[in-house]
């Protein structure tokens, strides 16, 4: 973590600092340490406005930085599920603080009212920007929370049939899956289910939209009874905004269930895309699993992740994890206790919901802490600015003529192009275009296939129209 950015010193203070060590100036102080390199000068600073978000100064240092030293960091257009955010220094600061950055489950939840106090807005600001009804402390990381999901779902499914016979002859149930969820979201539930009586089917996507198959869909609904749960992601694996609206329709439909209905799951990698376009809970969803990591955390290499669990209030029993409530204590004051864990650890094991045994509170604190500066303005407008920037570079790059969309379908701020360059049947495949482009000091985005011609790209809100221009620049070079 990049704490303590900044560290206030009056010009007084500076003064008595030179003087105690025996400088002139900060030049002197900065040859004693590193040598004689050249330092900012005054001159950089006067087209400067006199106020800067703090993202456009931290590029804007970054940049002289850059000059410098002869490298900097390296602009990411990858996602595929762990996206490259802000981190605004507010967030490393606060939570540099020792009874934020020792969060442990509270087994004596009275005595962790700041903690408990935090997890609360924590649930509080998921459930407005999800517009579910209830949200937990937090899972794992996304992954998991769809398989809990999973879990859930069955266990709603069979509470809802009155006899074995409403299951059906063979007693198997199905879980239908959209194929544009990220394949090793899907391949945790595999693990959770595989020693359950349960049959995983996938319902295929439209190949010009490249959103899920409502007709298919719908086909498979008519013909099997026992499905438990549909799951879709939004937006999906290929940055594809799918219509939550007409597959709740299918779903929930009377004609496709009988004495029990499936469950929409709704599940989502990058939650920032709820300040454009209509949340989960907007189309009627049943269960949302996601994953949290682009609110105030860091990719770290791929975790730890942050996993988010909602669901309709009538489902409260049926959640895994632990939901903070808002109470008063007998002096009327304000008050926060643990109202639900459905481990149930500290009397009955195998009467728990789940086997999760803690959660990932620092992440949740991180996100809480990130969603408080950001406000619900704010919220908006990083989502607006994700969205904008990623069609601005999809519309460049397919302006040069080496690329082409793959599907036709709306998406946020992700989108898959085929290289359409003749050397991609020769020596060239995206694989190497992103080997190449890493040379340039882009990380350009993700290949689907060995030896394709597909890449996934992601556009954040710390890319600039700079990185955009360069990207389509390297590619044209690349290609051509």
């Amino acid at each position: 973590m990049n704490n303590f950015r900044y560290i206030p010193a009056s010009n007084e203070e500076i003064k008595k600092i030179y003087k105690f060590i025996g400088i002139k100036d900060k030049k002197e102080l900065f040859y004693k340490i590193i040598g004689d390199i050249p330092l900012i000068e005054e001159k950089e600073f006067d087209f400067m406005p006199a106020q800067m978000d703090e993202l456009s100064l931290y590029k804007y240092f970054s940049d002289i930085n850059d000059k410098l030293r002869g490298s900097g960091s390296i602009p990411v257009f990858a996602g595929g599920g762990i996206y490259d955010h802000y981190v605004p220094s507010a967030v490393d600061a606060i939570m540099s603080r020792a009874e934020f950055y020792t969060p442990y489950t509270p087994y004596q939840p009275e005595v962790s009212q700041g903690t408990l106090m935090a997890l609360f807005e924590f649930q509080s600001m998921l459930a407005s920007i999800l517009a579910m009804d209830v949200v937990n402390a937090s899972m794992y990381d996304g992954a998991e929370s769809l398989a809990e999901a999973v879990l859930m779902s069955l266990r709603i499914y069979r509470q809802n049939c009155q006899t074995d016979s409403d299951i059906g002859n063979n007693k198997k149930i199905k879980i239908f899956v959209s194929k544009s969820i990220n394949s090793t979201y899907i391949e945790v539930v595999k693990t959770f289910i595989k020693d359950l009586d349960i049959v995983i089917e996938f319902i295929d996507i439209d190949s010009e939209k490249g959103c899920t198959d409502a007709a298919n869909l719908t086909e498979k609904l008519q013909e099997n009874k026992n499905v438990c749960a549909f799951i879709v992601q939004q937006p999906n694996y290929f940055g594809i905004i799918e219509d939550l609206e007409i597959i709740e329709k299918i779903v929930h439909s009377e004609k496709y269930y009988s004495s029990s209905k499936p469950q929409l799951i709704v599940c989502s990698s990058e939650p920032f895309s709820f300040g454009t376009i209509a949340p989960p809970g907007f189309y009627n969803a049943d269960i949302f699993a996601g994953e949290g990591n682009s609110f105030g955390n860091y990719m770290n290499f791929g975790g730890p992740l942050l996993g988010l669990f909602a669901a309709k209030k009538e489902f409260i029993r049926q959640m895994p994890g632990r939901i903070t409530g808002k109470s008063k204590d007998s002096k009327k004051k304000d008050a926060y206790l643990f109202i639900l864990a459905t481990r149930e650890q500290h009397i009955r094991r195998q009467a728990a919901t789940s086997n999760i045994c803690t959660n990932n509170s620092l992440n949740a604190l991180r996100a809480a802490v990130y969603l408080s500066l950001c406000s619900k303005e704010g919220f908006k407008e990083i989502s607006l600015l994700n969205l904008k920037l990623s069609h601005i570079l999809c519309e460049k790059l397919i302006d040069t003529g080496l690329f082409s969309l793959k599907y036709s379908g709306n998406f946020y701020n992700e989108f898959i192009l085929e290289i359409n360059n003749k050397k991609i049947n020769q020596k060239m495949n995206v694989s190497v275009f992103i080997d190449e482009m890493m040379k340039k000091g882009i990380l350009a985005g993700i290949s689907l296939e060995d030896g394709g011609n597909e890449v996934l790209i992601a556009v954040t809100e710390k890319i600039g129209i700079k990185d955009i221009d360069n990207y389509v620049k390297h590619s044209i070079e690349i290609l051509s």
